[in-house]
């Protein structure tokens, strides 16, 4: 199928801003020179935004009200940045979006970065914020026994992986959403590593200069890939997006088809676009809205707000 417009618009955009030269520079250097992209003009609007520090654990987080009484429903999320890169400020607009579209407290956590900080840091950061927000809800108006974690890319990769070790711990999640998520650590070879491999801006370089950074001991690589836990019985429902032009395409798509066959309700939809369109643009939009009306009905959300809302057929 040819690339549409929004894609072609998209990877030239990339290349500009360098997006395909991320691991060509020390990450210290990559991350100063992101703060220099371009950011939305008029930041789509919530009630209130709270920025705080969980101080027990020294961990970073912005949290999203969104307007009405409340108590709301509330959910972790975690930002894409392949384990290495961006922060709760590069993932503004898509905190306030989904905020404002789901109805939900959104709490944005800035989760410690490999290489300074290597696995398992970032997901034990993940972990240990969205165990406070279940305790400390009350006080941003939340319930926190109402709760899901949602993410893209690696961030995608920490709310999966929380919802796992949450689950271990007998916590019971009410929903997780993770677009293009990173699921396998690069050795599973995983076709789509192959045939995506350069010309989508996120190439397979980049992606194994990713994981050697966060994780340096082959034997935690199972341990570190949420595809290969052995029990997926009794997950939170989930919503998985992939990127149809993107390495990661068909490890997201595996994940879910495990979430399946273990009887854990699932929606999979495969958007023609590659990494990184969560939130931007028309298909990006589309992926919005389906998250966010995933997340009201598995939030038991206000479900009449939701009327204007559509979405495309999911696969």
């Amino acid at each position: 199928m040819p690339l549409s417009k929004e894609v072609l618009d998209s990877i030239a955009f990339a290349e500009q801003m360098g997006f395909s030269k991320l691991n060509l520079l020390p990450p210290a250097e990559t991350r100063e020179a992101m703060k220099h992209a371009p950011v939305v003009a008029i930041p789509s609007p919530v009630a209130k935004v709270v920025n705080t520090t969980i101080s027990e654990y020294n961990i970073p987080v912005r949290i999203y009200i969104p307007n009405g009484t409340g108590p709301f429903p509330v959910v972790s999320y975690f930002h894409g940045g392949g384990f290495v890169l961006m922060s709760i400020d590069t993932h503004d607009e898509i905190c306030r979006q989904l905020c404002a579209g789901s109805n939900a407290i959104v709490m944005s956590v800035e989760y410690s970065l490999a290489p300074e900080h290597p696995y398992p840091a970032g997901p034990n950061d993940c972990i240990a914020a969205t165990k406070w927000m279940m305790k400390n809800a009350a006080m941003y108006n939340g319930d926190g026994k109402t709760m899901a974690v949602a993410g893209d890319s690696a961030g995608g990769y920490m709310a999966l992986y929380t919802a796992q070790k949450l689950k271990a711990e007998g916590i019971t999640l009410n929903a997780q959403v993770a677009a293009y998520p990173v699921t396998d650590h690069y050795s599973s070879k995983h076709a789509s590593w192959q045939k995506n491999k350069e010309g989508f801006v996120l190439t397979a370089a980049i992606m194994k200069w990713f994981w050697d950074n966060y994780l340096t001991d082959a034997s935690t690589f199972d341990e570190a890939s949420p595809l290969r836990t052995p029990d997926f019985s009794g997950l939170p429902p989930a919503l998985i997006m992939t990127a149809n032009y993107d390495p990661l395409r068909d490890e997201g798509k595996a994940y879910a088809k495990k979430l399946q066959e273990a009887n854990v309700p699932v929606i999979y939809k495969n958007y023609e676009n590659i990494h990184g369109f969560f939130g931007l643009g028309e298909m990006g939009q589309q992926a919005m809205q389906q998250a966010c009306i995933f997340l009201r009905e598995n939030l038991n959300s206000n479900p009449n707000l939701i009327s204007n809302m559509t979405i495309k057929s999911v696969d």
